[in-house]
């Protein structure tokens, strides 16, 4: 049961407000008749949850376990509350009651593993991983957590490993494939570009995979071929505006200065709030002696960042010419 207002962003703020008491006042009505009803108190944590009134949904949800103590997704639920309210240590205890309530539940098992990988607890996050591997070997999630950890830990052979059998698991596994390309990139590998790829065979859809190709790309002397990438990005999502800002710094580092300009006033008009596309058309501003456009973009990259040093020592330097 699930009264969970929408949020459409042609609402007005009113409406939605009102459509959200709506359901609350719904949802507490019915617990009124039914207070025995765990899954009332599951649904009104969640919504006070999304509405970010932690102590109201820790409330909730601590009263649907102790009305239903069997219902691990309300564990669950109740560690990401204590997550986002910056009590990690509360949302671990609580994943790791689930997984001693649900020892052999896999999706469980998997969210202690990563609550402990959070907060760093890297034996503890491997111990659970093996845990879950017992009970499933082939669980494609669970070789990748077990990659994550080993990365975390500096392990990075063991990390590339294990990725890879992930991804031999599950090949849909677009972060298996990329992660174990940054690693091989990272070692020299030749292989890395092949996993760069395969992500993109994935999840063709998604600029992130292009971007990591073409970054890569870009970092081992393939310029063009870099450049060639970010414009299909900007087909697959003209606001994706990483796919300006790097080629615009790669320009840059070309001396082609009039495409690199072109890059930073675009990402300047899709993304007004940010600093960078100022920054750096004031320095190419100032690199063709414009000084008064140098000052005001540099000026626009301080108002929107103040405390942005390298703006900061670009505007002195300007001022002084």
């Amino acid at each position: 049961m699930f009264f969970l207002v929408q949020c459409k962003a042609d609402q007005p703020k009113e409406i939605v407000q009102s459509k959200r008491d709506s359901a609350l006042e719904q949802l507490t009505s019915l617990i009124m008749k039914s207070p025995e009803e765990a899954s009332l108190f599951y649904d009104r944590g969640q919504f006070y949850y999304q509405a970010e009134d932690y102590d109201k949904s820790i409330a909730d949800l601590k009263k649907a376990i102790s009305l239903d103590s069997l219902q691990p997704q309300a564990y669950h639920l109740l560690s990401d509350v204590y997550m986002d309210y910056y009590r990690s240590k509360d949302a671990l205890q609580i994943m790791e009651e689930a997984g001693e309530l649900f020892p052999k539940r896999i999706a469980t098992l998997l969210k202690l593993s990563e609550t402990q990988l959070i907060l760093k607890q890297n034996e503890h996050s491997l111990l659970t991983v093996a845990q879950i591997l017992t009970l499933e070997p082939q669980n494609a999630e669970a070789h990748f957590m077990t990659g994550l950890n080993f990365r975390a830990i500096g392990e990075i052979d063991r990390a590339i490993a294990a990725f890879q059998r992930a991804t031999e698991i599950d090949p849909k596994l677009t972060d298996a494939w990329l992660i174990a390309a940054d690693l091989m990139d990272q070692k020299g590998m030749a292989l890395a570009e092949e996993y760069y790829d395969a992500a993109t065979r994935v999840d063709p859809d998604n600029p992130s995979t292009w971007h990591s190709k073409a970054f890569y790309l870009q970092n081992n002397g393939q310029e063009k071929e870099a450049l060639a990438l970010y414009r299909k990005i900007n087909l697959i999502d003209k606001n994706y505006t990483d796919a300006y800002l790097n080629p615009g710094i790669l320009y840059m580092t070309m001396d082609s200065l009039g495409p690199a300009k072109e890059q930073f006033t675009i990402m300047s008009k899709i993304v007004p709030q940010n600093h960078l596309p100022y920054y750096y058309l004031g320095l190419i501003f100032e690199a063709e002696e414009n000084f008064s456009k140098s000052r005001m973009n540099l000026e626009n990259c301080l108002n929107l960042k103040p405390d942005f040093s390298k703006a900061k020592v670009a505007l002195d330097r300007i001022s002084t010419s």
